[in-house]
């Protein structure tokens, strides 16, 4: 498959979005540390300091962008498994996910989360690589996407594999603006709703870096993926078309509607059984996923048609700058928690930084014989 500007270049802003929302976490006021537990603590390095409107930044983030990343994801591996076969597509996965997976999980989070362990408990307990480690667990922070997404591809190239039927019959060409949005949103409802009664915790450890923070989400992330499966196997041009995507303004007030109600809806609803409440969550939280994510594409459709140098660099280097930014994102709020100046511009501080030194690294890296899997 010929190269598609507008999806690269949505799929390397999606990547700054991910910078971005860490870097706000340390200023949103609703952010909390947990001196304890540092290592599952949601917030790793909190500021006194918070801004209000990073807590807008973050949590619309939370509603779609992992669930477009993973359909982004999805769109190319139809035509590679087409043109590789299961075996080689799947030796590629796992040297361009499992390893970045196994060798940064190990070396990279201990770097990342030294600031943490410094503000937590344990810090005058010394010993800090044995307590990250300890249990068998530890968090890899945003690296758990390259392990579900190895873990999707597996899936995937099994179904190929063993059911090569159904997977040739695996494609959907979206010929109409409506396929498109009922698709979606219905999709998105199916895989939330239901999971919403089914009392999954917060985060699931599996073993050593086997970390997913939301696990009801899963399911969701797994269906956009094959969303984005089933529409690269078809004509992906036609369906993610301009003409299909137009709707795109409207797409975003609708997504935003569903950011609010899902925001606000507690409020409004006070009254209110817990069961419906569940209901008017996830009911909204589907609608702002699936129409942000619809209002996205339509975007890049729109606006990134031709490519530029500095797009195609920030391209080239997204992956790396998704691997390494978190640990550039902690310290960077750790070194600013006494520096007078308010959160707003310490979050642009710890942006700008851990974007360009991510952005450096992976360049230079590319430049070795790491540019096989960065």
């Amino acid at each position: 498959m010929s190269r598609d500007v507008s999806i690269d270049y949505l799929r390397s802003l999606v990547t700054v979005s991910v910078v971005a929302h860490h870097a706000a976490l340390a200023y949103t006021t609703f952010s909390t540390f947990d001196a304890e537990h540092y290592r599952e603590s949601p917030m790793p390095v909190v500021d006194a300091v918070r801004f209000l409107p990073l807590d807008i930044l973050v949590s619309w983030n939370d509603l779609f962008f992992m669930a477009l990343m993973f359909f982004v994801s999805g769109l190319f591996v139809a035509p590679s498994i087409a043109r590789k076969g299961e075996g080689r597509f799947l030796a590629d996965r796992a040297k361009r996910l499992g390893v970045p997976f196994a060798v940064f999980s190990v070396v990279l989070s201990p770097i990342a989360f030294y600031p943490s362990w410094l503000l937590s408990t344990s810090a005058g307990r010394g010993d800090y690589l044995a307590s990250f480690f300890a249990g068998g667990t530890w968090n890899p922070g945003p690296l758990w996407f390259l392990w579900v997404l190895l873990a999707f591809c597996v899936i995937v190239a099994a179904a190929f594999r063993f059911l090569p039927v159904v997977m040739k019959g695996f494609s959907w060409t979206a010929g109409s603006t409506g396929a498109l949005v009922t698709v979606f949103s219905l999709a998105t409802l199916a895989t939330t709703v239901p999971l919403s009664f089914a009392g999954l915790p917060d985060v699931a450890l599996l073993a050593g870096p086997l970390g997913l923070p939301h696990p009801s989400r899963a399911v969701l992330y797994f269906v956009w993926f094959l969303m984005g499966l089933a529409l690269g196997a078809g004509d992906m041009k036609r369906s993610l078309s301009r003409e299909n995507l137009k709707l795109w303004p409207l797409w975003l007030a609708v997504g935003a509607l569903g950011y609010l109600a899902n925001a606000l809806s507690p409020a409004f609803f006070p009254g209110i059984s817990a069961a419906m409440t569940k209901i008017v969550l996830n009911a909204s939280f589907s609608f702002s996923c699936a129409f942000t994510i619809l209002a996205a594409l339509g975007i890049a459709r729109k606006f990134f048609a031709t490519s530029i140098s500095a797009g195609d660099s920030l391209s080239d280097n997204a992956y790396g700058i998704y691997i390494f930014h978190y640990m550039f994102v902690l310290w960077a709020q750790f070194l600013l928690l006494n520096q007078p100046i308010t959160a707003g511009v310490k979050f642009l501080i710890g942006l700008a930084f851990a974007l360009a030194a991510s952005w450096t690294l992976t360049a230079g890296l590319r430049k070795t014989q790491l540019r096989k899997i960065l």
